[in-house]
């Protein structure tokens, strides 16, 4: 009889194959903790508190009643998995001239500090997404904020950041920040935003 014994930060599911499964609801980075719902054909057993857990043996049967475990026994069982748990992402905004990919004096420095966290992580997996607000139309902005975009990876390569390593995208002024009116200068808006993985 094979037992599969997983864990999870914040969502549980099913293996097949596995003759069960135990979920363990932790928090987050953040220490958020969410819910998570552990269903079988037979019933389901809801996690929303740290450590609580249940067991899924079968899919005719219910899972376990939920126990909370204390945070030694978590250790034990999932020391390894933790240990190995990847960062979790890091976020960064990049803000702009009005219809420019100029960048603010501000965001500057920041630059420098986004390249040294992706270098001190070892990450070949930035994604570099550019935005804009609602003065003017649709197109013209989803140019501008492509141009944000390309500029901020340019930068960054410029500083020693292999281009392979970066994923560029462009919005326009489809995914606002601060929602506005058509033709609203909105400066948090006229952004790059940069996730570090």
């Amino acid at each position: 009889m094979k037992n599969c014994t997983i864990f999870f930060a914040i969502v549980g599911l099913l293996l097949a194959g596995c003759s069960g499964t135990t979920v363990v609801l932790v928090p987050d980075a953040t220490g958020k903790v969410g819910k998570v719902s552990v269903t079988t054909k037979a019933g389901q057993q809801v996690l929303s508190q740290s450590g609580a857990s249940t067991f899924a043996g079968k899919a005719d049967k219910i899972p376990t009643q939920v126990k909370v475990l204390d945070s030694t026994k978590i250790q034990n069982m999932f020391g390894t998995v933790l240990a190995n748990e990847p960062a979790p992402p890091l976020h960064y905004s990049i803000y702009f001239q009005f219809g420019s990919a100029e960048l603010l004096p501000e965001s500057k420095p920041l630059l420098i500090k986004i390249f040294k966290s992706i270098e001190e992580r070892k990450s070949c997996d930035t994604s570099i997404i550019g935005h804009s607000d609602r003065v003017g139309d649709n197109n013209t902005n989803k140019g501008i904020s492509l141009a944000r975009a390309e500029s901020v990876a340019n930068i960054l390569k410029s500083i020693g950041l292999a281009g392979n390593c970066l994923d560029v995208r462009y919005y326009g002024e489809n995914d606002p920040v601060v929602a506005t009116a058509d033709e609203v200068a909105e400066p948090k808006n006229r952004r790059v935003e940069i996730e570090v993985r």
